[in-house]
């Protein structure tokens, strides 16, 4: 069962305006061990989120008094790192698209399926304790961040000892390596090792925001002038001015537009930037480290990365080894995320079968670290008792182990072999969406893409 709220500093605000509709959601949040406050339309919502700040939200797009997506608008405006879930009717997934490209962290379509609601929850607020695990104070942070970046393979301790070497220095860093292998957490480590340490450590996913608001995102944005003038403090913080100070870590930056990565290269440059709608140089003292889900080097010559800045980033490269190549690593791994996810869900979990673990030294662990938590949260969630079992796994693992056998490891071929690009892309994006119980935010994350473009794929398969 979930940990309990106490309805303030990480509480859950449920709003639907239908009281029937109301008295059943809140019931079924009540079983499964949440405490929620309750409103019936915006102005009462943002009234008591106001009061409240609630962590996680519930926000039923069709209120008496107010556009939902208004309502959500000004409550990430409040408190941007709020976990927004969008309730929609069925003739209506247009506007849960559109609040999740502004931010919404899912969307769940009338009429709501106890389990569906419950899962998207429960999603949200282990996100939330992920975030509050590393932003609690430098020691508590260093100690999590160790913890979940085990690991005594020799490929693991070649990435510790560059780490250790490019800490203290201020020059960029690039984090290759597969979907899943934990490249946030070696950026953070960087960080958490690094004199800037106690300074905030700032993330932006190029590939998941809107890219017509990535540049505000960015560099932030200047409100229009009224009156005699405007005051600081109604600049809105991008990105970069967050981080003065500190490391900010960006994504994917070959998605930037050719235009913006060139604005990107003139911060890089001199260290200064221009709010969009402003005209002012803004001087910052930033860390910069990067990311990518594709070789830079082959989005360079391919011209989705401009070259002078591909040269000015590519100056530290630190790769992630593939959960396969870890050895044992994999048994540290899965002990230390079984005891966390066995405490979130309330479970006697604690340690495993030796064919268990013999079974995960031969799996191919195409989504590396990320898959191998989802294939325990799995078994721990549906299941019952102190040891796991080869039973309590998810149908099909042991056909990924044949497969990997059989090819030599990459088993991606065999699986989709004679299957055109189209197909492919459409079987993986599904295959996510149901690793993750049907959420496309949490696939997106996975996959490295924007949520929009599973929903706009989405449409696409359903009108073929």
């Amino acid at each position: 069962m979930p940990h309990q709220q106490d309805g303030t500093a990480h509480g859950l605000l449920l709003v639907e305006d239908t009281p029937s509709l109301q008295m059943l959601y809140a019931t079924v949040l009540r079983k499964a061990g949440y405490k929620p406050m309750l409103a019936a339309s915006g102005a009462e919502a943002l009234t008591k989120f106001a009061e409240h700040r609630p962590r996680v939200v519930l926000l039923d797009l069709m209120l008496p008094d107010a556009d939902g997506l208004m309502v959500m608008r000004e409550i990430l405006e409040l408190q941007p790192e709020t976990r927004i879930i969008v309730i929609t009717a069925n003739g209506s997934v247009n506007n849960a698209i559109e609040a999740t490209r502004e931010g919404a962290h899912d969307f769940l379509v009338k009429p709501l399926g106890d389990i569906r609601m419950i899962g998207a929850v429960a999603s949200a607020f282990a996100e939330l304790r992920e975030d509050v695990s590393l932003t609690i104070d430098e020691a508590s942070r260093s100690d999590a961040l160790d913890r979940a970046f085990m690991g005594r393979s020799v490929a693991m301790q070649e990435v510790h000892s560059r780490i250790a070497a490019v800490a203290a220095s201020t020059a960029p860093v690039f984090i290759l390596g597969e979907s899943g292998t934990g490249k946030e957490l070696c950026a953070r480590a960087v960080h958490l090792k690094s004199a800037r340490a106690a300074q905030r450590f700032v993330t932006l996913n190029c590939s998941a925001t809107d890219p017509e608001r990535l540049e505000i995102e960015l560099f932030g944005q200047s409100p229009p002038k009224s009156g005699r003038g405007q005051a600081q403090s109604q600049v809105r913080a991008g990105a970069v001015a967050q981080a003065d100070g500190g490391t900010l870590f960006v994504q994917n930056i070959q998605d930037m537009s050719p235009d913006l990565q060139g604005a990107f290269l003139r911060f890089l440059q001199r260290s200064s930037f221009t709010p969009v709608g402003d005209t002012r140089q803004i001087k910052v003292d930033v860390r910069l480290i990067c990311t990518a889900s594709r070789d830079p080097t082959e989005d360079m010559r391919a011209g989705r990365l401009r070259e002078d800045l591909y040269y000015r980033l590519f100056v530290i490269p630190i790769t992630m080894p593939p959960l396969r190549a870890r050895g044992t690593d994999i048994h540290l791994l899965a002990q230390h995320y079984l005891a966390q996810i066995a405490a979130e869900e309330n479970k006697q979990f604690c340690r495993f079968s030796p064919d268990v673990l013999d079974l995960f030294l031969n799996l191919p662990w195409q989504g590396n670290v990320r898959e191998l938590i989802n294939v325990l949260r799995h078994a721990v969630i549906l299941h019952e008792g102190e040891i796991v079992t080869r039973e309590m796994l998810p149908p099909g693992l042991s056909d990924a182990r044949k497969l990997a056998t059989n090819a030599g490891h990459s088993p991606t071929n065999a699986v989709f072999e004679g299957l055109t690009m189209a197909q492919i892309e459409e079987r993986v994006i599904t295959a996510a969406i149901a690793r993750h119980d049907g959420s496309v935010p949490r696939a997106a994350r996975e996959l490295d893409i924007a949520p929009s473009t599973i929903y706009r794929k989405r449409e696409q398969w359903d009108k073929s």
